[in-house]
């Protein structure tokens, strides 16, 4: 990301800025359209808030696809003066352009995805701008620059930013470390006194829970035998000469020396190493930890991974309103039952990874690697399980992989394909895009990950073309 880029990508968050403050001003009417996930939830939980602090006339509608927009928006969507769309629209900018022909001054998109079709609407993406959307920014961030130019207190909602991020595993680029226009906002979230880093072992709950438990809710990466299994990482530790209580009292991962930790990563590697494990999961363990230090330090809001985590349990468990709160900055009693979603999502998540490791789960064709997640994998959490798996190194990294889950009537799928496939010129966001429109789908997304839906009639046939079209390219190199 060059300076002059960033001019540019300041200039249209302040353009965007302006028109939503003029809206504001004639007391018109928003309607907030977000992703699902994480940065979706994170995303939206800024523009909320930014409006409530204006008090602004707003609704919002979470969604976990295009289609689930093209499906209602008849009934939910026509009354507001003007759409918002976060962390979703970039890929389909001439349906929305046909859906509302005469509304295309009050339709905004804030996204960071591929830019598929016009854009005539007002359109906010960092890939317009040279800026890599897949690691350089999340629509949280974009969402949070928009609402700091509306007011300048909006400060508060860098730490949202940092959280809506790591969500999208924006992190994971070798060092487990946010850059380019992220960086930025970690650097005002620290003058501002809302944010801490250092660099430290990454495992969930590491200032507050017991060390078993940290490591065994530890899934991004996953370790086999270990995540999701408390007993095991107590056997584990015990083996390494790690004291897991002092004085009758659990010890908690900061609350160890250097000595220690280097003795558990040394362990994790010799783990990985006897079982046949890539042992690049161990590397995927260390990297920056940002807190947000306005929160208490025994809940799940004080990690931003976990907070992240605790955004995705809300918007994969069918409770997205509770994420969007949280992120907004409501706390209380709210926070209880997004803990009870939170312990339940990671439960499904355990026995779906333990679904995963089975024989026979994971089938190769020539040029990918698939998932057939069938009814055991809820359509929710493909996308979630899909980031797990390619992250943590479980299947062969030479092939793209895509995750399958059903619903009714269609086919959900999630791809992932790592850097390497990426240099050679391979973009599954394009690909999907193009070829789930030949299938009667939707699809898009980054280059080293995307997804798509597909009538379940036309699976087959698309993954057969998706493989041929996939080999086309690698094979080109």
């Amino acid at each position: 990301m060059n300076t002059n880029s960033f001019e540019k990508f300041k200039e249209k968050v302040i353009e965007i800025a302006n028109k939503l403050k003029e809206a504001i001003k004639r007391d018109e009417s928003f309607l907030i359209i977000n992703h699902n996930d994480a940065d979706g939830l994170a995303s939206a939980g800024i523009m909320c808030g930014t409006f409530y602090r204006e008090d602004a006339r707003f609704t919002i509608r979470t969604i976990q696809s295009f289609s689930d927009f093209i499906n209602d928006y008849n009934e939910k969507y026509i009354d507001a003066d003007n759409i918002i769309f976060v962390d979703i629209g970039s890929g389909y900018l001439d349906e929305i352009e046909n859906i509302f022909p005469n509304k295309k001054d009050s339709i905004f998109i804030l996204d960071h995805h591929q830019i598929v079709g016009k854009k005539e609407i007002n359109h906010l993406n960092p890939h317009l701008f040279g800026i890599d959307g897949a690691t350089d920014i999340s629509a949280s961030g974009i969402a949070y620059f928009v609402s700091k130019e509306i007011n300048k207190e909006n400060i508060i909602y860098s730490p949202i930013a940092i959280v809506g991020a790591l969500g999208d595993l924006q992190d994971k680029n070798g060092k487990r470390v946010l850059k380019g226009l992220n960086s930025l906002i970690v650097k005002e979230a620290i003058e501002n006194g809302l944010l801490s880093v250092n660099e430290d072992l990454i495992f969930y709950g590491r200032s507050y829970k017991p060390i078993h438990i940290a490591l065994s809710n530890t899934t991004s990466p996953y370790i086999p035998g270990l995540s999701g299994r408390e007993e095991n990482c107590v056997s584990f530790l015990s083996s390494l000469g790690i004291k897991l209580k002092e004085n009758d009292k659990w010890k908690v991962l900061s609350e160890l020396n250097e000595e220690e930790k280097k003795k558990i990563y040394n362990g994790i590697v010799m783990y990985l190493t006897e079982r046949k494990i890539s042992t690049r999961i161990a590397s995927e363990l260390i990297g920056e930890v940002y807190e947000l230090i306005k929160e208490e330090e025994w809940t799940y809001l004080r990690d931003a991974r976990e907070f992240s985590f605790l955004l995705n349990a809300c918007g994969k468990f069918g409770q997205p309103w509770i994420g969007i709160l949280i992120a907004m900055g409501v706390r209380g009693s709210i926070i209880e039952e997004a803990h009870r979603i939170l312990e339940e999502y990671r439960l499904q998540i355990a026995k779906s990874m333990e679904y995963i490791l089975r024989p026979g789960v994971i089938e190769e064709m020539n040029n990918i690697v698939i998932l057939r997640g069938n009814d055991f994998i809820d359509e929710k959490q493909i996308s979630s399980i899909a980031s797990i798996i390619s992250s943590s190194s479980l299947i062969s990294i030479d092939k793209p992989l895509i995750a399958i889950a059903f619903t009714k009537e269609k086919s959900k799928i999630s791809a992932r394909a790592n850097r390497e496939l990426i240099n050679k010129g391979l973009n599954l966001g394009e690909i999907l895009s193009n070829l789930s429109k030949k299938f009667d789908g939707r699809g898009g997304g980054h280059a080293i990950a995307a997804g798509a839906e597909i009538p379940l009639t036309k699976l087959n046939n698309f993954l057969i073309e998706l493989d041929k079209e996939i080999g086309k390219i690698i094979e080109k190199k």
